[in-house]
């Protein structure tokens, strides 16, 4: 057998010259691994990869015995190893989570032993715009992340974290028995830092780091992640700085991910929304209302959007040091202390 180990992902993505790349290759395999036999439409239906792509790539998992058809495509033994060996994952628990309304019965128990953590926290700081999501959120947000592959033998980045969303991924992890590889918050509020740092689970070490990121990421984490998640300050100049922040973590690779949890918007500000996004190199894949709930948020009117966004690859220059408006109260004049 070829392509196992951490080469396999790059290896096919170059056989089959996908456009999508290593993470297009992921993205098959980890479908065909927890769904397995699945018919080839199916698969590209369900990817939004064509068929003819989708066909080279189950033609070159055949030639190196990765892969079978049976009723559809599957893993053989080896295909299975090679993609634990390569990518990390293992699990084949499968979720359907899109709103407030449908948190999973076997995940219920996440929550009461979420909330023992999270009523410990630091109050909440106004002038940093923070506002604490519920707890069924923090364990839904784990859920999505999961689903949609940015926790399973991941390095993934928290920009800012007062929800503790962190931590919620940890015990989502230790539920499912799943690694992921690498999970760091950074967040201005020292309070919150050393929280997390005597809070994060044993078994899901979480990494913390006390940055304002108003200042440019640390080298130690620049170009680094595969996935960056962030619920930023309510304004445009927020959801600017602390996603353009995020991009810089994320290897320059297309197919990276980012979760952005933002309010709703007037259609102005929403475009400028969009078009924050776009100017990042970043597509949006999905935006779900009301997929976050939150105690006592009144600017948010207790809820926001959840957006779903993929990487293009090109991050756009500069990494500057930020001095303008960012949090409500900047924003109406008011200084920040």
């Amino acid at each position: 057998m070829t392509g196992d180990g951490a080469g396999l992902l790059e290896d096919l993505a170059t056989a089959t010259r996908l456009h999508e790349g290593p993470e297009g290759i992921r993205k098959i395999l980890r479908t065909i691994f927890r769904m397995g036999p699945v018919p080839i439409r199916d698969l590209a239906r369900d990817l939004g990869i064509p068929v003819p792509v989708v066909a080279a790539v189950r033609g070159e998992l055949e030639k190196r015995k990765l892969a079978i058809r049976a009723s559809g495509v599957a893993l053989t033994d080896d295909g299975v190893e090679a993609l634990e060996a390569g990518s990390g994952i293992s699990c084949k628990v499968r979720f359907k989570v899109t709103s407030v309304l449908d948190l999973p019965g076997s995940i219920l128990a996440l929550v009461p032993v979420f909330s023992d953590i999270a009523d410990h926290r630091p109050e909440v700081d106004v002038s940093l715009d923070q506002s604490h999501a519920t707890a069924e959120t923090a364990v839904r947000r784990a859920i999505y992340l999961f689903e949609h592959d940015a926790i399973e033998g991941r390095s993934l980045l928290f920009l800012g974290d007062d929800d503790l969303t962190s931590v919620a991924v940890g015990l989502l992890a230790q539920h499912l028995d799943i690694k992921p590889r690498r999970i760091t918050v950074l967040d201005t509020d020292d309070r919150l830092v050393s929280f997390l740092r005597e809070s994060a689970p044993a078994e899901c070490p979480i990494e913390t780091i006390h940055h304002d990121l108003r200042h440019p990421v640390p080298d130690s984490i620049t170009a680094q992640f595969d996935a960056f998640f962030t619920d930023p300050p309510y304004t445009t100049e927020g959801l600017k700085l602390f996603v353009s922040r995020g991009v810089k973590a994320l290897r320059p690779e297309v197919g990276k991910l980012g979760f952005v949890c933002f309010g709703r918007k007037s259609p102005k500000d929403a475009v400028a929304a969009g078009g924050v996004l776009a100017e990042l190199g970043l597509g949006t894949v999905e935006v779900i209302p009301d997929f976050n709930r939150y105690d006592g948020a009144q600017l948010l009117a207790g809820s926001s959007q959840m957006i779903r966004v993929v990487f293009s690859g090109d991050a756009p220059a500069g990494n500057d040091a930020y001095e303008g408006p960012l949090y409500t109260r900047d924003k109406r004049g008011q200084p920040r202390e």
